[in-house]
């Protein structure tokens, strides 16, 4: 597997499953972008992932990337990612090849005229067959076939503008209209669209009514081996005696629509009524991603040093993918309060792993975890902080909803099940271009 970058001199000649291939070079800001030939007719896909920075997006290149599912297919694989996701992704197989650009990084109009302008001659000398857009923007008028993936649902969350889009900047508010504009676009030219849930669908449908005829939903999922593979306490491992403290876990990367402000009011709710035997792992903290504007950051801070929540709050900063298994298996409950979400990865791997789930009630989590958990208003601290005490005294239902959950993942959001489901759908969308 070789790495390009669109910034950096690379050499003219690439190996790519084991044949050397002729290169040329673009010329203008991107000269330095190497391009193949194409070798013996075989399928080329590209996936456009420019915007996956961090977060699911991320997650969901990397674990792509890795799939056995991916690395036994005949097609060629290219990965137009961020720097920093480039660099994580270790060796991979021969048909995937991976292109390092920050073009996804800058101004929602930046992007626009890199997708149309920079990506389309990619796309060009690439002979890409299919293109997937998997960071919710894709091209007008592609020279291949298109198949785009929607996956951010704030755009379209009339919930998340009443809490969280009010109380932003104008100029947040008006790069997130013109960003809903693009993906809007984007949707009258690509040939496919997808979405990670039906929660998610039906969202944008009531934005979008053109995508009725072109639209799909494929559920996302988890290497269920990487979480099953580890029993946590609900399975009975650990006795009552040996816990020394109630493990609530939150993971997450910072956000001020990921709800981290309801759980830590939660826990100083307990701690005002006595209970100190808890303690909540969190991988977000209101200090993480500074530039990034949260409207309930200096709140967050502010109940994150307070002392009645102080002592029972470790956050452990972010978590390598490979390693965040052993927080699901030694936590007892995992608490997602989520405002807006389309899919939702954090709680699939937590019942992948056993663990039993307090979930925000709005519709995306009620279709993921369906009776494998329990459910809470997300603006209610104290609903919260009830239903935690619920499950703190009953591990006999902690147990029910682990195994209820572990079940589902393994029935409904395996990830190599959906590999399977795009790759047919990129081959059904290249035969209906031979037809």
């Amino acid at each position: 597997m070789k790495r390009l970058c669109l910034t950096e001199g690379l050499p003219q000649r690439i190996v790519l499953s084991e044949k050397k291939l002729e290169t040329r070079k673009f010329n203008g800001p991107y000269k330095n972008c190497v391009v193949t030939e194409r070798m013996n007719g075989d399928l080329r896909v590209l996936f456009s992932a420019v915007s996956a920075k961090s977060g699911g997006s991320a997650v969901y290149i990397k674990n792509l990337s890795r799939c056995r599912t991916l690395k036994e297919s005949p097609h060629q694989f290219i990965f137009l990612v961020p720097p920093g996701p480039a660099n994580s992704l270790g060796e991979l197989s021969a048909n995937i090849r991976v292109i390092a650009t920050r073009a996804g990084l800058g101004s929602p109009w930046k992007r626009f005229l890199w997708d149309q302008l920079v990506l389309r001659r990619i796309v060009k000398e690439q002979m890409v067959d299919v293109l997937v857009s998997a960071s919710d923007f894709g091209m007008f008028f592609p020279p291949c076939r298109e198949i785009l993936m929607i996956g951010n649902s704030i755009y379209f969350s009339s919930f998340y503008s009443k809490q969280i889009l009010s109380r932003k900047s104008l100029k947040f508010r008006v790069q997130l209209l013109l960003r809903r504009c693009l993906v809007s676009l984007s949707v009258m030219s690509a040939k496919v669209v997808i979405t990670p849930s039906q929660s998610m669908m039906t969202l944008i449908k009531q934005v979008i009514p053109s995508l009725d005829g072109k639209a799909l939903v494929n559920y996302l999922g988890v290497p269920i081996e990487l979480f099953s593979s580890r029993l946590s306490p609900n399975d009975g491992e650990r006795t009552e005696s040996s816990r020394k403290s109630f493990q609530i876990l939150y993971v997450y990367e910072y956000g001020d629509y990921k709800n981290l402000t309801v759980l830590l009011k939660a826990v100083m709710i307990l701690s005002e009524q006595g209970v100190t035997d808890l303690l909540l792992m969190s991988t977000a903290d209101p200090w993480q991603n500074p530039d990034v504007e949260a409207v309930t950051r200096e709140e967050d801070q502010a109940l994150a040093t307070h002392r009645l929540i102080s002592p029972f709050v470790k956050f452990t900063g972010l978590v390598p993918y490979e390693d965040v298994s052993k927080l699901y298996a030694d936590s007892d409950v995992f608490v997602f309060p989520s405002i807006a979400e389309s899919f939702g990865y954090p709680v699939v791997e937590a019942m992948a792993s056993g663990l039993p789930v307090i979930a925000s009630d709005i519709p995306v989590c009620r279709e993921i975890c369906g009776k494998a958990a329990i459910y809470i208003d997300p603006l209610n601290a104290r609903d919260l902080a009830a239903k935690i005490l619920m499950m703190r005294g009953n591990p006999q239902r902690r147990k029910e909803l682990g195994e209820a959950g572990r079940k589902r993942a393994e029935e409904l959001f395996d990830w190599n099940d959906h590999v399977q489901r795009l790759l047919k759908l990129i081959d059904t969308v290249r035969d209906e271009k031979r037809g």
